[in-house]
């Protein structure tokens, strides 16, 4: 088998294999790395729904003077002390709770140090997305609330563009400027059971099987070991293809003794010479009896 992979279509085929190998493995290490990224993600995201509720400034900062842009804090739960500014409220548009569509409401919460955006809850789309449906309003005076940090857009809300107060996204910048007021990044979801939760259909909890979304973790581990094994089959192909080619020669090759063989191969001229003697004088002894001589 070495002489036939010593032949120069197996040396180029065997560095093809070389750099297909090389490109599965640098695919495998990147999905390894993409791995360890998800579960990280993951475990800090079931780690902030597991904290205990901080007051918002603890958690972001200031609104003047923001340390987060409320990403790495998804799901964290914060406390807030203020007053709903009912004047203020958009809805949401576009958004799915129990298989219904409708509006997620959103209300500024004024507080000492900032606005903080409030999803109170969601509310179904009764008529066409002309016109807003009817909202429980919020409850007025000083409330301390509980709520799900989520983090929020970046592209336009479309706010006057479109039917009512409705957005399109919730953009703190533009939210900022309409109230006149600095507002923290992102919003946060109130808890079921809060002050201005009543009327509203609570937001559901999050999926923490895999709360960063996109491929699952074992998904990646199998990445891994896919790419990996392609890697491996890859070098293994020279010597499998030189493997097979050198059975199909040998079964190619005549037998000693084979009465089908060709005159002059190996199984005939390799008879002894004993042995064509012996044959020869046998078959004229038979002769000389035929012929009556003995």
């Amino acid at each position: 088998m070495l002489t036939t992979l010593r032949q120069p279509r197996y040396l180029g085929l065997f560095a093809l294999t070389v750099v297909l190998a090389a490109i599965c493995g640098v695919a495998g290490t990147w999905q390894l790395e993409r791995f360890h990224q998800k579960h990280e993600a993951n475990q800090e995201l079931r780690a902030d729904d597991r904290d205990r509720p901080a007051d918002i400034a603890t958690v972001l900062g200031a609104a003047t003077a923001q340390i987060s842009d409320g990403r790495a804090q998804k799901f964290r739960q914060v406390t807030a002390t203020g007053t709903y500014l009912g004047a203020g409220e958009t809805l949401l548009r576009n958004q799915t709770v129990g298989g219904d569509v409708g509006y997620v409401v959103l209300t500024p919460l004024r507080t000492s140090t900032g606005v903080l955006l409030i999803a109170r809850g969601f509310v179904a789309q009764t008529g066409a997305a002309t016109t807003s449906p009817p909202v429980p309003a919020s409850p007025s005076g000083t409330v301390t609330v509980t709520a799900r940090l989520q983090p929020a857009g970046s592209k336009p809300d479309r706010f006057g563009r479109l039917p009512g107060r409705q957005v399109e996204t919730v953009n703190v910048a533009e939210q900022a400027s309409r109230l006149g007021a600095p507002v923290w990044n992102g919003y946060a979801e109130l808890l079921a059971g809060q002050p201005g939760a009543a009327g509203l259909t609570p937001l559901p909890e999050p999926d923490l099987s895999n709360p960063a979304g996109g491929a699952d973790e074992p998904q990646h581990v199998a990445y891994v070991v896919q790419w990996y094994l392609f890697g491996i089959l890859a070098l293994c192909a020279p010597f499998v293809m030189a493997a097979a080619e050198r059975r199909r020669e040998q079964a190619a090759e005549p037998q000693s003794g084979d009465p089908d063989a060709e005159p002059g191969s190996p199984s005939l001229d390799a008879q002894p010479a004993t042995g064509r003697a012996a044959a020869k004088a046998k078959k004229a002894s038979l002769d000389d009896r035929l012929a009556g001589r003995s």
